[in-house]
């Protein structure tokens, strides 16, 4: 039975930083986020809920995918359609990882991750067998999601008040990697997955 870390942490932490070294080391590993926005236009079940829920101009675009600028408008300022949104896409994101991870056990491989910002709390989290932390100084983390995201600090700081804490996922996870400068990432993955290999699955703490 393959196995499954998910991989989480708050904004600016660096999670697509450790998916990638992972995946260099012969883990593969499933991005929740990407996965989701091309299910949109993939998954023939999320399209028509998307429809029923939002009408066909949802996808009245030249090429037929979804309206992206249209979809972030409806949502933005409405928490009820977002939970009805959410409701459509997680169930969709569950069964393609489910799907995609039944591939990568037949492939042969024994591990994999599963990489989401909100992982904890989610029906996702049902589906690892180990939670894996990414940290970083607050100030790391600005610095880095302002860069990316060309947006002002102040900007990513109202996005944060909307997440758990740092430390509230460092208490629920089973084990942390710090993405910062004066800790190489690596060696800390490589003693990752000897633990890993070496003590066997330990059941997520949530």
């Amino acid at each position: 039975m393959i196995e499954t870390i998910g991989i989480t942490g708050g904004i600016g932490s660096g999670k697509s930083v450790v998916s990638r070294a992972l995946t260099s080391m012969s883990v593969p590993v499933y991005d929740c986020d990407s996965r989701a926005k091309a299910l949109y236009d993939e998954s023939q079940e999320l399209r028509e809920g998307m429809i029923d829920l939002l009408g066909e101009a949802i996808y009245d675009t030249p090429d037929g995918r979804i309206n992206r600028p249209l979809l972030s408008s409806r949502i933005f300022a409405d928490a009820a359609l977002l939970a009805r949104v959410n409701a459509l896409v997680h169930p969709a994101v569950r069964r393609d990882f489910d799907h995609w991870r039944r591939r990568q056990e037949a492939e042969g491989y024994t591990l994999c991750g599963l990489e989401s910002a909100i992982l904890v709390g989610q029906a996702l989290e049902q589906m690892i067998d180990r939670l894996v932390v990414v940290a970083a100084p607050l100030e790391l983390r600005l610095k880095r999601a302002a860069a990316r995201d060309r947006t002002t600090e102040e900007a990513i700081r109202q996005r944060m008040a909307h997440q758990l804490s740092q430390q509230e996922l460092i208490e629920r996870g089973d084990a942390v990697v710090y993405n910062e400068p004066h800790r190489p990432l690596l060696p800390q993955l490589w003693d990752l997955l000897e633990q890993i290999h070496s003590v066997g699955v330990k059941p997520s703490s949530a």
